[in-house]
């Protein structure tokens, strides 16, 4: 069978930005805090910088998402401990509530998509998935 990216991609187009509702600015502010958790749960650093590279985009454009997130009580800025270091970015009380409800809806639609399928077909499908994320910085260089 030969792969199909165009698959992977309309799949991602599609579900990208679904969960915002009327609130497409939501969907940008989840992207933060997912990348935000990410790089702290592998103890990476959390800058404006390491940001923008794990969303793949550049560093304004993260930065004014940082932003945004950070008007909303979702996120915080530390100063840095020594002169010329980066801030950090940690995720607040209220982002983390953000994050979990995004990552129920997530479950949710994925349970609602394999709905019919055997358990055993759902659980490749999500390693085979993580295997993609794990391995995906190994063919698409960061920016």
């Amino acid at each position: 069978m030969a792969a199909s990216g165009r698959s992977l991609f309309a799949f991602v187009r599609f579900w990208s930005r679904r969960w915002t509702g009327t609130d497409p600015q939501r969907g940008r502010d989840v992207m933060v805090l997912e990348a935000v958790h990410d790089l702290a749960a592998a103890g990476r650093p959390t800058s404006i910088n390491d940001v923008a590279r794990e969303l793949g985009m550049d560093q304004s454009g993260a930065s004014r998402m940082v932003a945004h997130a950070r008007q909303q009580g979702l996120v915080e800025r530390h100063g840095a401990g020594r002169i010329g270091a980066a801030a950090a970015i940690t995720l607040t009380a209220a982002g983390e509530d953000l994050l979990r409800h995004a990552w129920s809806w997530q479950d949710d639609v994925l349970a609602r998509l394999t709905a019919g399928w055997p358990e055993r077909d759902v659980r490749t499908l999500v390693t085979l998935m993580d295997r993609l994320v794990r391995e995906q910085s190994d063919v698409v260089p960061l920016p």
